[in-house]
C-alpha cells in the first residue's frame, strides 16, 4: 500500500529517495505521467545518481510526502533511463510553460504543480500560477512566506485544477481533457481572442483546432490584424477554408480581404461554392462604404405571406442567419418594398399578411453611401439594422447592429483590412 499525501513539485525535487532498508537509491530529478481516467497519473519517478537517470516504477512506491520518499525494490532494480519520443515529464514539459486556464479564459505560467492522490495513484492535482509557487523554489523563499504570515499579509494560494486546463505544446496534446476542450468551446469569442494574442501562433493554431469552426472564427475576426496574419501563416489551408465557411460573409470578407490575393484566391477556392460567391461579391465593395460594412445573410420574405407562414419560415431559416430583428419585404425582383419587426409578427393575427402589417418608408442606403453618412442615419431614426441596396432599389445587404457599434465606438483590436 502506497501512502500519499498532496506536494508541490518544488518541495520533493533533488529530495533523496530511499528504499525500503533506509538506503539511498538516488535524487528525484523528474516524474513521467500519462493520461488518466481524469487527472494525469504519474507512472516513473526518475531518479538521478552520479550523473545517471534511473527510472523506478511508480508501484513501487511506499510513502510520497514532503519529507519522505520511500520505494520498496525488493521485485526490482532501477533501470537506466533515457527520454523517448512520447515521454511526457513534469519537470521538462509542463514546469514552467505557459497553459490555458479555461474557467479564467486567459493564459498562465505554470510556476509549480501540485501533486496528490486520486484513487489510489499519485497525479497532477492541478497548478500554481500565484507568488508562492515562485517562492518555493527559490533561496529564501521560505523566510519571505513565514515574514509575510507573522505580519498577516500572507500570499493567497492561486492553484487552478487540472480540469480547468487546456495545454498548448503539441508534444502534451493527448494530455488534454475532454472537459477542458468543451470549456474552451463554451468561451466568449473574445475571451478566446484575448487568449489568441497571448500565446505563439503555432500555439494559437492549436487552439483554434480544438474548437468549432463557427466560435473560431468569431475569435479570429476579434483578434488584431498582424495576429490573425500569424496564425493564419500557421494553419492548414483546409482548416482556414473550413472556418471561413461558418463565418458571417461580411467576417470572411475581412479576413481574406487583408491576404495576398492569390492567398484569398486559393483559400476562396477551397471552399463551397455557394458560400465563396458570397464572399466575391462582398470583396467588390469599397471597405469605407455600405457595400464594404453589409452582411448578406437577412430574412426577406414577399408581402402576401401570413405572418403564420413566416413564422414557420423563421424557425427553419434562424440556423443560418446571424442576426434576426427586422424581416424585410421584398417583391419578385427583390426591390425592397417594406421591413417588419419581430415584435409586429409575434403581437399581430397569425392570418394578417406582412404586406398589412409592414412599415413602407423604409430607411435604407445606396451600396455606395459612406460611413459618415451611415452613422448620421443610424443616430437619426435609432435603426438597429440598415438595409443596403442598388440603382434600383434592391436589397444587397443589411449593416447590423456589432457593425454599427464599431462604426460609432470603434474597437482598436478590430482594425477592418482594404479590401
Amino acid at each position: 500500500m502506497t501512502y500519499i499525501t498532496d506536494v508541490y513539485l518544488s518541495e520533493i525535487l533533488k529530495k533523496d529517495v530511499v528504499d525500503q532498508f533506509g538506503r539511498k537509491v538516488g535524487a528525484l530529478w523528474d516524474l513521467t505521467i500519462v493520461p488518466g481516467a481524469e487527472l494525469p497519473s504519474v507512472t516513473r519517478l526518475i531518479l538521478r545518481k552520479r550523473r545517471q537517470l534511473y527510472a523506478v516504477p511508480v508501484q513501487c512506491l511506499q510513502h510520497f510526502n514532503r519529507f519522505v520518499i520511500t520505494v520498496d525494490l525488493s521485485d526490482t532494480s532501477p533501470g537506466p533511463y533515457s527520454i523517448k519520443e512520447g515521454d511526457i515529464l513534469i519537470r521538462k514539459h509542463i514546469l514552467d510553460k505557459q497553459i490555458v486556464d479555461v474557467n479564467g479564459a486567459k493564459v498562465v505560467r505554470v510556476n509549480d504543480l501540485k501533486l496528490g492522490d486520486a484513487d489510489g495513484s499519485v497525479c497532477v492535482i492541478g497548478i500554481d500560477v500565484g507568488p508562492n509557487g515562485i517562492l518555493r523554489r527559490i533561496d529564501g523563499g521560505s523566510l519571505i512566506q513565514k515574514a509575510l504570515q507573522t505580519f498577516n499579509r500572507p500570499i493567497k494560494e492561486s492553484v487552478i485544477g487540472w480540469h480547468y486546463l487546456q495545454t498548448m505544446d503539441p508534444h502534451l496534446r493527448h494530455l488534454t481533457l475532454n472537459v477542458a476542450k468543451k470549456q474552451l468551446g463554451e468561451l466568449h469569442p473574445s475571451d478566446l481572442a484575448q487568449i489568441l494574442t497571448e500565446v505563439a501562433p503555432d500555439e494559437g493554431t492549436e487552439i483554434l483546432a480544438s474548437v468549432d469552426e463557427e466560435l473560431a472564427g468569431e475569435a479570429l475576426h476579434e483578434v488584431p490584424d498582424e495576429v490573425r496574419e500569424k496564425i493564419l501563416r500557421e494553419m492548414d489551408k483546409e482548416l482556414i477554408s473550413d472556418i471561413l465557411e461558418e463565418m458571417p460573409p461580411d467576417e470572411a470578407a475581412d479576413i481574406l480581404g487583408g491576404m495576398p490575393e492569390e492567398k484569398s484566391e486559393e483559400l476562396l477556392s477551397l471552399m463551397e461554392k455557394e458560400d465563396a460567391e458570397e464572399v466575391k461579391d462582398l470583396l467588390s465593395y469599397e471597405e469605407d462604404t455600405a457595400g464594404g460594412l453589409m452582411t448578406t445573410e437577412f430574412l426577406d420574405f414577399t408581402p402576401d405571406m401570413t405572418i403564420e407562414e413566416a413564422m414557420t419560415d423563421i424557425r427553419l431559416l434562424i440556423p443560418d442567419v446571424e442576426f434576426i430583428y427586422y424581416i424585410y419585404i421584398v417583391d419578385n425582383e427583390d426591390h425592397l418594398l417594406g421591413v417588419v419587426t419581430l415584435k409586429k409578427i409575434l403581437t399581430n393575427p397569425l392570418y394578417k399578411t406582412l404586406q398589412e402589417v409592414m412599415t413602407q418608408n423604409v430607411k435604407a442606403v445606396h451600396f455606395d453611401t459612406g460611413r459618415k453618412e451611415i452613422a448620421e442615419m443610424i443616430s437619426k431614426y435609432d435603426i438597429i439594422a440598415l438595409p443596403v441596396v442598388d440603382d434600383d432599389n434592391r436589397i444587397l445587404g443589411i449593416i447590423t447592429v456589432d457593425d454599427i457599434i464599431d462604426l460609432l465606438v470603434p474597437n482598436p483590436t478590430r482594425r477592418r483590412k482594404k479590401r
